[in-house]
């Protein structure tokens, strides 16, 4: 059992999620199935969008926790699959005899070789949350997997999917069978996405930023998590001290000129459209082709890169949540 195989990487001192080694991980399959490609909130309300195919790899644990096992969907940030984390990870969670399936909303989209800021236009977290239900559905149809403990993990960019999923309001419209997610975890996602009128699933969440991420104003992360009104015992809001963004990222912990929208705060109505509070207060329409929709409100930059001890806090309250929610 997972938690058993825990419990002996605890007493022989290993901390954090291990880091797998060569008999963690049997296999990694490239796979594809279909998914929908909404660019807005307003293409989900309408029900507006384009069935695309979606590529991923799926990593398959050498030693599965149960001949039904969890299975977790992993998202990647902003900059795509990043070294040392989305597919580390698929590897961590197989380390824990967890099957994981990396989604490259990216790749399946032909925008992973556009700049950075162009990449963000093109592809809305709606559509990385259609991924995420699509990958869903499609692992539920693994016979070695338990449909029942599927969770999905979201790195910053993918944070935000991951708190999208945490609402009918997206999950009732792009998903059209009854699988359910058992598991959500948002690493570092920003916050200032909202919506007029949320409405909530309950799914157990867990939630982790660093207290020293300028991307992030932890004060409305932790509003934006308690309006989730999240009763599950296993829900949690957690930061970490001295941490940054991206810690798992194998790059120097740096300063980076990469467009940073924490003081642009939006709210998407019950018409889909998404107003964007400019530094004056004024609320105007947005629009994905016009970045002046953002009223001046975009910083320079923030401090990401390597940390390995706000890495082995997480894989910890990581390792914790997921023991718990697939007991």
């Amino acid at each position: 059992m997972i938690i058993l195989r825990w419990l002996a990487l605890t007493l022989l001192g290993v901390s954090g999620i291990s880091t797998a080694q060569s008999t963690s991980t049997k296999e990694i399959q490239e796979i594809e199935f279909k998914s929908l490609n909404p660019r807005q909130y307003e293409d989900v309300i309408n029900e507006k969008w384009r069935e695309i195919t979606v590529k991923g790899k799926l990593f398959v644990p050498n030693n599965p926790s149960s001949p039904k096992a969890p299975a977790m969907i992993v998202l990647h940030g902003s900059g795509g699959i990043s070294d040392g984390r989305e597919l580390t990870y698929g590897e961590k969670f197989n380390s824990l005899g967890i099957y994981a399936l990396v989604i490259d909303s990216y790749l399946s989209r032909g925008v992973d070789k556009m700049p950075y800021a162009r990449r963000l236009f093109e592809i809305s977290t709606f559509a990385q949350a259609s991924d995420a239900i699509a990958g869903l559905n499609h692992l539920a149809k693994f016979p070695t997997i338990d449909e029942s403990k599927i969770g999905v993990i979201g790195f910053s960019f993918g944070g935000i999917t991951s708190y999208h999923l945490n609402l009918e309001n997206i999950t009732s419209k792009i998903s059209k069978t009854n699988n359910k997610f058992a598991a959500n975890i948002n690493l570092y996602g920003p916050c200032q996405f909202n919506f007029e009128t949320p409405k909530l699933t309950s799914i157990p969440f867990l939630y982790v930023g660093g207290e020293k991420d300028e991307a992030l104003d932890l004060e409305l992360c932790r509003k934006q998590f308690n309006s989730l009104n999240k009763n599950d015992v296993n829900s949690k809001f957690v930061t970490i001290p001295d941490a940054h963004h991206a810690w798992e990222v194998n790059s120097p912990l740096a300063y980076q000129r990469t467009p940073n929208l924490r003081d642009c705060h939006t709210i998407y109505n019950e018409k889909g459209l998404m107003l964007t509070i400019r530094n004056d207060g004024v609320m105007a329409p947005f629009s994905p082709d016009k970045t002046s929709s953002f009223g001046g409100c975009i910083k320079p930059g923030y401090t990401i890169g390597k940390n390995t001890n706000a890495e082995k806090i997480a894989d910890d309250y990581i390792k914790k949540f997921l023991l718990e929610v697939f007991k």
